[in-house]
């Protein structure tokens, strides 16, 4: 069933008005009380955006407009709210109780495991996970929150139909079952350098808190966390090694007085007149995600036991730490051609994946 506003079509008209944006489309609301009559007072194009409103039905995604009643009150409460959201999937009232994990595309392996359970841990509690389906610290946080049966939004900085990094096609059409993917970017908003750092307002916004894992001081996820700190919202950090560059954001959020967090517990004090939980239901989620990683981890071992043994080389190399070909090659003693095409083999049977950079990491 599709969000479809009645004054969608002025909505989108409003859209294209140069000069107006999410603020001031929130101040010409106010005075003028409808997309409609905003519309009429502009004299807008609402017939330019017939052909939008059509490929919005066509694909069916769904629109919603900040005067919808559904609208999420989190974001709507934010200084500059986005006017629409293009959602697949779907947003329910649950996703109000949400946490955003955010952090590092050169995330490592403590840094991905941490992601993967933080996310895992409160999806058990009934927590929606936000996250922007970027590589590394996002992917796992996506991936940790489907693992527990959670609930998982990705915020986009593209349209909802250009999915990136296109690595990332099957984890989105995987969210948009179990949560949904969102953007305020029209249908065929490609990604761009100025699209990130608008959509992280919206990954903030609609948290009610955020949870850095990784990232230097002028990373993405950086941004984030300092616009939920002009939002309001609670902003936490995970500490790292001091030597990685990976660590210096979080250790700078904590030093500028983020919470420090080393486990769920440390989230649900800060949060826990907006998230009511027991110490018995953490137990109880901390007891079946154990269970279902040492699941994982025999059947993982299943996977590699029907390797060849030139694989299973290439895979003692690898690990949830990002690995260029060139290291690969040198490690195992195989040639860039052969390591090439093991690799690709890898990558079919879905051991390894393959990331940006010719680097690859465990699956």
């Amino acid at each position: 069933m599709l969000y479809m506003n009645e004054d969608l079509k002025y909505w989108l008209a409003l859209s294209r008005v140069e000069g107006v944006g999410p603020v001031k489309t929130k101040r010409l609301l106010e005075q003028y009380g409808s997309a409609k009559a905003i519309c009429e007072a502009l004299n807008c194009d609402v017939a330019a955006a017939e052909p939008e409103l059509e490929r919005i039905k066509a694909l069916n995604v769904k629109a919603m407009v900040i005067e919808d009643e559904n609208y999420p009150d989190n974001l709507k409460n934010i200084y500059d709210p986005p006017p629409i959201l293009f959602i697949k999937g779907d947003i329910t009232k649950s996703d109000q109780t949400a946490i955003a994990i955010v952090g590092t595309r050169r995330a490592t392996r403590y840094g991905l495991e941490t992601a993967r359970k933080f996310a895992a841990e409160l999806s058990q509690l009934g927590i929606t996970i936000i996250s922007g389906l970027a590589i590394g610290i996002d992917t796992a946080s996506h991936e940790g929150a489907m693992e527990a049966k959670g609930r998982t939004i990705a915020v986009l900085g593209s349209g909802v139909d250009q999915i990136f990094p296109r690595t990332n096609q099957q984890l989105a059409e995987k969210i948009e079952q179990n949560g949904a993917l969102v953007s305020e970017f029209s249908l065929g908003q490609q990604p761009e350098s100025w699209t990130f750092p608008q959509r992280n307002r919206v990954i903030s916004g609609l948290s009610l808190g955020v949870i850095m894992v990784e990232g230097h001081y002028d990373s993405g996820a950086m941004i984030t966390a300092k616009l939920a700190l002009e939002q309001g919202r609670e902003v936490f950090a995970v500490p790292g090694n001091v030597q990685l560059d990976q660590s210096k954001g979080p250790h700078w959020l904590i030093k500028q007085g983020a919470k420090l967090v080393e486990s769920v517990d440390d989230v649900l004090d800060e949060l826990k007149s907006q998230i009511p939980t027991t110490k018995s239901q953490i137990q109880i989620s901390k007891s079946k995600i154990i269970l279902k990683s040492q699941y994982q981890n025999s059947n993982t071992e299943r996977r590699y036991s029907d390797l060849s043994s030139a694989e299973q080389k290439i895979m003692a190399v690898l690990s949830f730490d990002p690995k260029h070909i060139d290291a690969i090659s040198s490690e195992t003693g195989f040639s860039i051609p052969q390591v090439s095409g093991m690799l690709m083999v890898l990558e079919i049977k879905k051991v390894i994946r393959q990331l940006p950079g010719k680097l690859f990491i465990l699956n």
